[in-house]
């Protein structure tokens, strides 16, 4: 019984979204993937198409895919496609580990009910903030996402949530599925070496002596950047560098110019994820002004690294900074978020204090740990069905 056996497990883990799309819900399930791997299990993952993109190892099944649109480059997966659906009848599935509630989730529970094994969804992500992408009439929009998710979680075995908070926005849907807390966690080890940061500012082509937040991940609406750019307004002498694409990257660009900040913030695009250690290093400390994380990897990537964090009070920084100690928390005013800024750029002992805890607190989010625990859920999981 899979419940109680000490073999390997074949997980099936279905995404909407994967390499070479860089996101933190690509990186977490790359992470999980590799992870099942180095202790013994099988994973495979089910995921769209990316157009020209080889996938550098094996396991991966893709379903044919188009582009959501010109603007949002996310693949939108043709779930019926038969040659990826008999991969998955031939992978001998254990356990369905599905990553987003819609389109190529369903297919995962498809599956998943056909073959009368745990369906397991990961909470990544707070839908109705990223309902603005679709040019439809919001309100009916949001309801209908709000019914999407909670009737596809009531469908799952067991829902995992990546931080306490997240659970607060899944008992306001209503959803009553049985929930285990499992934070989030990255591959400590790539980011907490020790690197020679002026050398690295001089290779990034960054000043030398300003102090450098940086904000790294998504250039979308729901991450609030306008408001972080005008908070370093308020912060002279300080660099900002935005590490990442998306969407708002032109609009960012024109604010920072009619802010009269260009010189001051430092658009690098997009990174792929071996190179972020390098641009964590460079920095002094990170911001985060997002009200609509769950549990970012960004902050644990920049705890990992050392560096103090900069986030407004909300759901997924305020359970994961510790106010004082590894970083200072905030309201969403202007004032109160430029204001911790400048306090970490003029004190220079507060910020190595600070940097310390940083990577003490980071030790607590180990991806050994993780799968060590999300392995022990899956049996669990198997266990229920078979006592059922």
């Amino acid at each position: 019984m899979l419940g109680s056996s000490p073999d390997p497990l074949r997980v099936g883990l279905f995404s909407n979204i994967y390499r070479p799309i860089i996101s933190g819900v690509v990186n977490s399930i790359d992470l999980i993937r590799k992870e099942l791997l180095n202790q013994g299990h099988c994973p495979f993952v089910f995921a769209p198409r990316a157009p020209g993109y080889r996938d550098a190892h094996s396991g991966v099944w893709r379903f044919p895919s188009i582009e959501l649109s010109r603007r949002v480059k996310y693949p939108l997966a043709n779930p019926c496609w038969p040659p990826t659906h008999y991969a998955i009848s031939q992978s001998r599935l254990q356990v369905v580990h599905a990553h987003h509630p819609f389109w190529l989730g369903e297919v995962g529970w498809m599956w998943a009910r056909l073959q009368k094994i745990p369906l397991v969804y990961t909470f990544h992500t707070q839908y109705e903030q990223y309902c603005h992408y679709l040019k439809l009439p919001q309100a009916p929009l949001r309801a209908v996402t709000r019914w999407a998710v909670k009737s596809f979680t009531s469908r799952c075995n067991l829902i995992i949530a990546p931080s306490p908070a997240i659970r607060d926005v899944m008992q306001d849907l209503g959803i009553r599925t049985w929930t285990e807390t499992l934070p989030n966690a990255i591959d400590l080890e790539r980011f907490q070496g020790r690197r020679d940061r002026q050398a690295l500012r001089q290779q990034l082509g960054w000043p030398q002596d300003a102090p450098i937040a940086i904000y790294a991940g998504r250039l979308g609406r729901e991450k609030n950047l306008p408001f972080l750019l005008q908070a370093f307004t308020r912060v002279p002498g300080a660099c900002l560098a935005i590490v990442g694409d998306g969407p708002d990257l032109p609009a960012l660009r024109q604010q920072a110019r009619d802010l009269g900040v260009t010189e001051r913030v430092l658009f690098t695009g997009g990174a792929s994820y071996p190179e972020m250690p390098n641009y964590y290093a460079a920095a002094d400390f990170f911001c985060m002004s997002s009200t609509t994380e769950v549990k970012p990897l960004v902050v644990l990537e920049a705890l990992a690294s050392r560096l103090p964090v900069v986030a407004v009070s909300a759901c997924g920084t305020a359970d994961t900074v510790s106010h004082g100690h590894d970083g200072l928390l905030t309201s969403e005013r202007l004032d109160d978020f430029a204001g911790a800024c400048a306090r970490l750029c003029d004190d220079r002992k507060l910020r190595l204090d600070m940097s310390e805890e940083a990577g003490r607190s980071a030790e607590s989010y180990s991806i050994e740990r993780y799968t060590g625990r999300l392995v022990e859920l899956y049996r669990e999981a198997a266990r229920r069905i078979s006592a059922s």
